[in-house]
């Protein structure tokens, strides 16, 4: 293993990626600002519980907290430095999106673990380059993939449930209950996601903020465009009245039937999609199978700078054949 690692022409890659890993979070460590240090500074010369708390505490409290405040700062740390950024924006969408209790920072650090996990076990058993970039990007987008997954399906999983969850809050409304009762029935009654997202809807109401401001928050968070067509249709009712009840029946019977329209569009490219995705993994099977039949024979693909270049450039068109399969069987309606 010694040999691989640091004999090999990939093994000062590897190495140098694990140390600078570590190397950027001991600086984040370091120039941390503990959270509530300002608070404490301020305690201690009332009750001096301030010095107590930031010197660990009585015994035990010190070994009780661990590792776990060295943790937070370095979150803290990184938070702060990213805060600003619009990648970081869309990443803290995409989490409550997929409704986990995961911090950025969080997940941010568990892909960079898993690249760097990745790209380590992929050094001891090869020394190309390419294959160890490879896997190390593989380890980095694999946690965002898989957030990125969840949030989909809980997509879906709302939309599924959004045609039932407006007739049920027509039939609270024909019956003379409020808006804010129809919504609570759907607490009560529903089933997650829908529940959850109008029970924090009610939450936020609650709290002063506007039921308008509240639902466009919700469409926000959900990135549903159904609903966000009901929340318009609900938005131009409230202009020119009518019957909020028959006005969610019919929006339910129209947003049932577009999700029917898109259910028999994906029927009818169930050919294509499956001829795609073949397609695609065609050349990954058949390089598998050839591995395992003559491992030599795909050794100068992975040894040799003019196989490597044909590899790279043999994914890319495989990737740009796919974009484009994906748009050939992409129908909106």
């Amino acid at each position: 293993m010694r040999s691989l690692l640091f004999d090999s022409a990939a093994g000062p890659l590897v190495v140098g990626l694990a140390v600078g890993c570590l190397m950027l979070v001991a600086t984040l460590v370091a120039l941390a600002k503990p959270r509530g240090a300002w608070l404490k500074s301020r305690l201690e010369p009332y009750g001096g519980t301030g010095g107590a708390v930031a010197a660990g505490g009585p015994a035990g409290t010190h070994g009780r907290a661990g590792w776990r405040p060295q943790v937070d700062r370095l979150y803290g740390a990184t938070e702060r430095a990213l805060d600003r950024t619009s990648a970081w924006g869309s990443l803290e969408r995409l989490i409550e999106r997929a409704h986990l209790q995961v911090q950025p920072a969080q997940l941010l650090f568990w892909a960079g673990a898993a690249g760097v996990g990745s790209a380590v076990v992929v050094s001891l058993a090869t020394d190309s380059p390419l294959l160890i970039v490879a896997a190390l990007a593989a380890g980095l987008a694999a946690p965002f993939l898989w957030v990125a997954g969840k949030a989909h399906r809980r997509l879906r999983a709302f939309e599924e449930q959004l045609p039932d969850v407006l007739m049920t809050m027509a039939g609270s409304l024909k019956v003379g209950q409020s808006f804010d009762h129809s919504m609570r029935a759907i607490v009560d009654e529903g089933q997650v996601p829908a529940s959850e997202e109008f029970g924090r809807v009610l939450t936020e109401t609650r709290l002063g903020r506007p039921i308008d401001e509240a639902l466009a928050a919700m469409a926000d968070r959900i990135d549903s465009d159904d609903l966000r067509f009901v929340l318009m249709s609900v938005t131009i009712q409230r202009e020119i009245g009518g019957s909020l009840a028959e006005l969610f029946q019919t929006v339910s019977d129209t947003v049932r039937a577009r999700q029917h329209f898109r259910r028999k569009v994906h029927a009818l490219t169930a050919m294509g999609r499956a001829s795609a995705y073949l397609l695609v993994a065609l050349p990954f099977l058949t390089a598998g199978l050839i591995a395992l039949i003559n491992p030599g024979y795909l050794a100068p693909l992975v040894h040799k700078a003019a196989g490597q270049l044909m590899v790279v450039a043999s994914v890319a068109m495989i990737l740009i054949g796919a974009f484009v399969l994906k748009k050939i069987v992409s129908i909106k309606g």
